[in-house]
């Protein structure tokens, strides 16, 4: 992407749902199998720069899911634990905006760019991109550090991991955030 850089020197770095929870979330093909390795990396770049992190994990509702706070499986993934000095957001629903303090934080902390990171493309992703949007928040979404399952649909088709993945950031982007590879984010932090 040619001309790629972000207009702050402050942009925040939002890990979303990163947790262990999500190894038992599907039983379809997961696409980017390695994007927890890119958050790693794009992690340790963000505090070796002094730059704001935020880490969302999502609490469900449900006790049966993997992403309850009672399951075995709701901790942060080793590659990405948070630091005592990063700032944890825990939500109930799929955008990282809604009842929480995130908002609040990066305006403490004069964020206005975020780039977004994490699962699912298709879900928590999407959700808080449009919401992040809609609040005035520039966004960018490394393709390489974000991953969808795939998905049956009611028509009775199946879309592979990589179709829903590009389906929805194809939709995301241009007017919800910028797309972009884990590349390009380091080469401007």
């Amino acid at each position: 992407m040619e001309g790629f850089m972000f207009e702050s020197k402050n942009p925040a770095l939002i890990i979303v749902d990163v947790q262990d929870a999500i190894d038992c979330f599907s039983d379809h093909e997961r696409n980017n199998v390695n994007a927890e390795e890119i958050m790693a990396t794009m992690l340790a770049s963000w505090r070796s720069s002094g730059l704001s992190v935020v880490h969302v994990r999502h609490s469900s509702t449900s006790e049966s899911s993997p992403y309850h706070s009672s399951s075995e499986h709701f901790s942060f993934k080793s590659q990405v634990l948070p630091a005592t000095t990063e700032h944890v957001v825990t939500k109930r629903e799929n955008c990282a905006f809604i009842d929480t303090d995130l908002k609040q934080f990066l305006s403490e902390h004069g964020v206005s760019e975020l780039v977004v990171c994490g699962v699912l493309t298709n879900n928590s992703i999407d959700a808080t991109v449009r919401i992040a949007r809609a609040l005035g928040f520039k966004v960018f979404v490394p393709h390489d550090a974000t991953a969808a399952f795939a998905l049956d649909l009611l028509n009775g088709k199946h879309l592979s991991a990589d179709d829903v993945h590009w389906t929805f950031l194809s939709n995301l982007d241009n007017e919800y955030c910028t797309v972009c590879s884990s590349s390009e984010v380091l080469s401007c932090v």
